[in-house]
């Protein structure tokens, strides 16, 4: 029996509060936020000191926080927050400046659940861009979202073929990954064995800048050498690479075996990097000596090159959604049946450690 919509019943908004310095963006904030029905904006203020007061009154949901401010920055104000209101979520405005890149991590490390980067000048297409992508990462976060609790059954399992394939035949491990991801993939990094006998190429979706610090700061908590790729690079053992933000990454058969390629398009592919196109390549190239990994993020890059993976033979798993930021990605290729196996992220590392083994 269908019930009644309750006309009269009214829905809590997710509600924002904006923190940074500069006056166009705390007017553009403003009239994004008060003409979206889903979002309440409770106000703003140019720096921390003048904040949080305000958020200590108004308890919002979310917090964006500017990085670079006066008397009180970004990183202060975080932590601020993060020790007086755990339950807020942080999502920093950082500037596309090597500065801006690396505070902006230091703020994912510190508990901000992600980022979004504002445009160099005043593009007006940019500007749209940011202000959308922003929109959208507040609703997909929101902790007013329903938590739909799924029970379901991965169709046609092949544990049982993988377990009787030689673990020495995988020798590439690709992650997809995106909103969620450094916290994840540094859990996930502390927790590898050491030595691997195998490579790992990570596809997270990031700009240009912030790539080359997240490999930098993994690399200071891991137990392998992580790094930015090269176009032309051969894979080497025990070494992981994250593909270059704003470029795309494939893993091509080179003479002398797996080999980077890194270039600029295709431009119909929203996401620079893409994990589609990375999973393609493996798929086309080594699917039988790859285990790809789908994790948290928005949307479903990543589900296209999982299906050609699995047609073609390789090992696939997705992060479950209790452990995920966002169980967008791993969501269709979990409900369609295309993975293997549903695990958190210790479990996933516990994983690549036994197929990829050690020298």
């Amino acid at each position: 029996m269908e019930l009644p919509i309750d006309k009269n019943r009214t829905v809590r908004k997710v509600s924002v509060f904006v923190v940074d310095d500069s006056l166009v963006y705390r007017n553009l904030l403003r009239n994004t936020f008060s003409q979206d029905g889903e979002i309440e904006f409770l106000g703003a203020a140019i720096d921390g000191k003048f904040a949080l007061p305000k958020i200590a009154q108004l308890k919002p949901d979310f917090v964006i926080l500017d990085v670079e401010m006066p008397q009180m920055n970004g990183i202060q104000t975080l932590e601020e927050i993060k020790s007086k209101f755990p339950e807020t979520k942080v999502i920093m405005l950082s500037s596309l400046t090597q500065d801006g890149a690396k505070i902006t991590l230091k703020a994912l490390e510190l508990g901000a659940i992600d980022f979004v980067p504002k445009p160099n000048g005043g593009q007006e297409v940019a500007l749209s861009e940011t202000l959308e992508l922003l929109t959208s990462k507040i609703k997909a976060l929101s902790p007013l979202k329903p938590s739909v609790q799924t029970s379901f059954e991965i169709k046609n399992p092949s544990v049982k073929t993988v377990l009787n394939r030689r673990e020495k035949d995988f020798v590439i491990c690709a992650i997809g990954i995106s909103t969620g991801g450094p916290i994840a993939l540094r859990q996930l990094f502390l927790k590898l064995s050491p030595n691997l006998a195998g490579s790992i190429v990570i596809a997270q979706h990031m700009p240009p800048l912030f790539t080359n610090y997240l490999a930098e700061s993994l690399s200071q908590a891991a137990h392998m050498p992580i790094k930015e790729a090269d176009d032309g690079e051969v894979l080497r053992k025990g070494v992981a690479y994250i593909a270059p933000g704003g470029k795309q990454l494939q893993i091509i058969n080179g003479a002398s075996g797996p080999t980077t390629r890194v270039f600029d398009g295709p431009e119909e592919e929203l996401c620079k990097p893409s994990v589609n196109i990375l999973f393609k390549s493996l798929a086309e190239n080594f699917p039988k000596e790859t285990a790809a990994i789908i994790m948290t993020g928005m949307g479903e890059d990543g589900y296209l090159g999982m299906k050609e993976l699995k047609k073609n033979g390789a090992y696939l798993i997705a992060q479950n959604r209790e452990s995920c930021t966002v169980f967008g990605m791993p969501n269709r290729p979990v409900q369609e049946g295309l993975v293997d196996e549903v695990l958190d992220v210790e479990k996933i590392a516990e994983k690549i450690s036994s197929l990829l083994q050690r020298i």
